[in-house]
């Protein structure tokens, strides 16, 4: 297979210190066609990532120096936006939240069957390929003074840009897109991460503070996200 032909794949960086587990998953992933780059460490992970730019990156959560906490929380810092989802076998909300709030799009809980992560790999995949629903011609969105280009996949107020992760940037334009309407947990869950399984609505929650904190931080936004109590979340411009 040429360099380019490879290129050309989208590129899943599969960080995983066990080399049976690291196997299975790599072949997975090879199997439904993407590219795999593997890193048996934490620290090395982080560089790997940095060079690779992987489009999706599977992170076990126990690693031989620094955990998968540590590593997720520095790929968002430095910029990378692909969905990140953890493989843990810790399965309490307690640890699962942990992973979400420092930036993690999902989870999977070991032991895992290999058809449930092809099926998760391939609706991130495609979430983050597709411009999101309600997106004008111009892939243009707007609320309050919030700008979200969806092709270019860049969030602006006035001339600064908002950072955000992949599943930020989708949750913002589905709610972008339904300016005033509720949309439920159940809702956000399909339509940004792709599938209703059987993960906890609330896993939603972390992601929407997330993207919350950086609205909020830029003053001139001019929205309000707001959660309403029993239904979900709402996006609005300010009066």
């Amino acid at each position: 297979m040429s360099a380019q032909t490879t290129r050309r794949r989208k590129t899943v960086l599969v960080i995983e210190d066990d080399a049976g587990i690291r196997e299975i998953v790599g072949d997975v992933c090879r199997r439904d066609g993407y590219h795999v780059v593997e890193s048996a460490s934490g620290r090395q992970a982080v560089q790997v990532a940095a060079s690779s730019e992987p489009d999706l990156v599977l992170l076990d959560w126990v690693l031989p120096d620094i955990s998968g906490i540590e590593v997720c929380r520095e790929l968002r810092r430095l910029g990378i936006s692909c969905p990140i989802i953890m493989l843990t076998g810790r399965s309490s909300k307690v640890d699962v939240v942990v992973g979400l709030e420092v930036g993690a799009d999902d989870y999977i809980t070991k032991p895992f069957d290999a058809r449930e992560l092809s099926a998760r790999l391939g609706a991130h995949m495609r979430r983050a390929a597709m411009a999101p629903a309600g997106a004008s011609k111009e892939g243009l969105l707007g609320v309050g003074n919030v700008e979200i280009d969806t092709e270019g996949r860049r969030v602006r107020v006035g001339e600064r840009e908002i950072k955000l992760t992949m599943t930020e940037f989708n949750l913002l334009a589905l709610l972008a897109a339904n300016p005033g309407r509720v949309l439920t947990r159940a809702q956000l869950l399909e339509k940004v991460w792709g599938y209703l399984a059987d993960v906890d609505y609330h896993s939603v929650d972390p992601h929407v503070q997330r993207l919350r904190k950086k609205l909020d931080s830029n003053r001139d936004a001019g929205v309000a996200l707001e959660a309403v109590p029993g239904l979900g979340y709402r996006l609005t411009a300010k009066g």
